[in-house]
């Protein structure tokens, strides 16, 4: 599963921090789109970016779920 970076803010983007990065990296400020959830093909996948932590990742799967809750437990 992954989500998009994206070099372009956006309100509910998570924004990465060099320190996100456990490998790779981004050559500027990256943003998650936590509402961007996509299980690409392997076909898809060109070339690895990295490995960011888990801390991040954690991060980013709690805004997910704000967007899978019912209207109504918001």
């Amino acid at each position: 599963m992954t989500v998009t970076l994206t070099t372009t803010p956006h309100d509910e983007g998570v924004p990465l921090s060099e320190d996100d990065w456990v490998e790779g990296g981004m050559p500027r400020q990256g943003y998650a789109s936590p509402w961007t959830v996509v299980s690409p093909k392997h076909a898809a996948i060109l070339r690895r970016q990295g490995r960011l932590s888990e801390s991040f990742v954690q991060r980013v799967i709690g805004e997910m779920l704000t967007y899978l809750e019912p209207l109504d437990q918001i």
